[in-house]
């Protein structure tokens, strides 16, 4: 069986078999009256009750006291002791686990890490770093620029790769962390719902946390869609308000800042799938390549020997073996042999991808689509291919066992796109199309 993986990542800690997620889980906790809620359900009360809300208690994994003491839990390793325990018991009590932990965590928080899961009903067998092996399954030679995001910050790895991948440096952008960006894009909505309603979800704490509730939903919209409707219903009225994509942009451009000055180019950027989702970031960051949401629980199967422990110490894994065959090098440009069709005589660039009246513009950050028309940022199991522009070119690559056609003939393998080119799927009516945007100063 596979091992038990735990990816202590606070902006959706994930419990994997595999390659399967088992359990999710955000590192939020709610202390009142003398009780613990924890994940989930935390989350969901966190704007209810703020001053007995926590989520710092695994980015700052320590033995600082908290504000609100219950039995049993008197600091930050008390509420990461507690939530482990959760974890544990809804993946079905695994006997054994693997961590693996974002470059952040200090020598001190490992070892603490590390003794906080003595006290639990589990052996701790492994130790590896999440970048590091997120990598070590898409990355070929070069160097690397690994973008992460956690509940309060960004990360940035520092990546070099020849047969192996190696850590080389971990940086933190404080305060520029899935919170920030939620509380930036809440502000946002508020004003459209008082400029066009005279409504402010953010006066109540009821309101402020239903619109929390649905705010993951509407940014993943208004990363696909150019508007998006809001709605929320307050004592019997429905308020409803309208938000553009491009106002959100714009607004979230100042967290985003930041990230762009650390970038390289020297070093191929590698976003998380938690990163590629936030509205607009892959855009901003020219050239960079997604990783797949399931790539490190790949790498702890693939590197299970590495990683395991063979003794009762627990060693930090911040080095892996290269993948024999990457799915991006260092220049941006997937390996030519991996190319099962390639036409030297493109006629036309193809800069978007057209759905219906929509056209999604085309970047290294791939466009995941589905037999029934869906489009989106992050790979599901619906996913039948995606489309990627890789030096100067769009590929299309299928990621299912589902028939897919281009212009009428079955796709076998990766095969660059001409504007003009159909992307079809046998048994739907569900077409794409590759089109080239016309420069408005043209003949």
């Amino acid at each position: 069986m596979s091992d038990c993986v735990i990816e202590l990542v606070d902006s959706e800690i994930r419990v994997a078999r595999g390659k399967r997620v088992i359990v999710r889980s955000p590192g939020y906790a709610v202390i009142r009256a003398g009780k613990t809620v924890l994940g989930e359900q935390a989350l969901r009360e966190a704007h209810l009750h703020p001053r007995d809300t926590y989520n710092r208690f695994w980015s700052n994994l320590s033995q600082d006291p908290l504000q609100t003491a219950a039995e049993h839990v008197r600091h930050h390793a008390d509420l990461a002791y507690a939530h482990l325990l959760s974890l544990h018991e809804q993946a079905g009590k695994p006997k054994e686990v693997v961590f693996a932990v974002p470059g952040s965590y200090s020598r001190d928080q490992l070892a603490l890490l590390l003794g906080i899961a003595q006290a639990c009903p589990f052996a701790a067998v492994g130790l590896v770093d999440t970048g590091v092996a997120a990598a070590s399954v898409a990355a070929g030679p070069g160097s690397y620029l690994y973008v992460d995001v956690q509940l309060h910050r960004m990360l940035v790895t520092r990546l070099a790769v020849d047969d192996m991948v190696v850590r080389e440096s971990v940086e933190t952008i404080e305060n520029g962390g899935l919170v920030a960006i939620r509380d930036t894009s809440a502000e946002l909505i508020a004003d459209a719902f008082i400029a066009q309603c005279r409504f402010d979800p953010l006066h109540r704490a009821e309101t402020e946390q239903a619109l929390f509730d649905q705010l993951p939903q509407y940014l993943k919209t208004l990363s696909e869609r150019p508007e998006v409707v809001l709605e929320i219903q307050f004592q019997g009225n429905r308020h409803q308000a309208r938000l553009k994509q491009a106002a959100l942009l714009e607004r979230l451009e100042a967290r985003y800042v930041e990230i762009i000055q650390r970038l390289e180019p020297e070093r191929l950027p590698l976003l998380s799938s938690r990163a590629a989702a936030l509205p607009g970031l892959a855009d901003r960051i020219p050239g960079a390549h997604v990783l797949e949401a399931d790539a490190l629980f790949s790498a702890c199967s693939v590197h299970a020997s590495i990683i395991r422990s063979t003794g009762p110490d627990v060693s930090f894994i911040t080095r892996l073996p290269a993948p024999p065959r990457p799915l991006v090098t260092a220049a941006g440009v997937p390996p030519q042999e991996q190319i099962t069709e390639r036409r030297d005589d493109v006629p036309e660039a193809v800069t978007h991808l057209l759905s219906g009246h929509r056209a999604y513009p085309l970047a290294i950050a791939p466009w995941f689509l589905s037999a029934a028309g869906g489009v989106g940022r992050v790979r599901e199991d619906t996913t039948a291919c995606c489309v990627v522009f890789n030096s100067r070119q769009a590929v299309v690559e299928p990621l299912s066992d589902i028939t897919i056609y281009v212009n009428g003939t079955r796709l076998s393998g990766k095969r660059v796109l001409s504007a003009g080119d159909k992307i079809s799927f046998a048994g739907t009516e569900t077409v794409f199309s590759l089109i080239s945007m016309v420069d408005p100063d043209a003949a």
